[in-house]
Parts: structure tokens; sequence; C-alpha cells
């Protein structure tokens, strides 16, 4: 969640901001999903300790909260695109 609160650049933001803030681990390669129609990997097993433990990314929001989220990030992209085009004129 911290890519997402805190991106390092420009371009990591606009690549998160194409799907919304993550709630689920996800890798297509790692982790690729069966054309059966599921969205997300639910679950994560340890064969180490044969334990199995949600794929829910920790501190991650859903709902309003997520929208919320969504939305200053689009704004913060909007003002660093504004400042982009300042520096330019």
């Amino acid at each position: 969640m911290k890519g997402v609160q805190e991106p390092d650049c420009k371009a990591e933001l606009r690549r998160l901001l194409a799907k919304g803030p993550p709630i689920w681990v996800e890798d297509k390669y790692g982790f690729p999903l069966p054309d059966n129609g599921d969205t997300h990997v639910v679950a994560l097993w340890f064969s180490s300790t044969n334990e199995e433990k949600s794929a829910k990314l920790h501190g991650a929001v859903e709902g309003d909260e997520r929208e919320k989220l969504w939305s200053e990030l689009k704004e913060l992209l909007q003002a660093m695109e504004d400042d982009k085009e300042e520096v330019r004129d």
C-alpha cells in the first residue's frame, strides 16, 4: 500500500491509477487466474508451514475509503501534470 499512498514517480502513479488502489496480491505471471471469471487470488498457501493466508494486502482500503483515495491520487497526478505544463510555459 505504500506504493499507492507514496508513489515514487508520475509513471508509477499513472499505472496504479489505471486499475485503482490494489486490494489483493496480484501478479499475472506468478498467480495467473483461470478463465472462469475469477477476478483475484483470495488465499495463498505456504508449503513450509502448510498454512493458508488471505491474499488481501495489509492496509488495503475498500468501498468509499478506496474511492476517496483514488480521487486524491487522481488529483495529485493532475497537479503534477499542471506543474509540468507551467514549467514548459
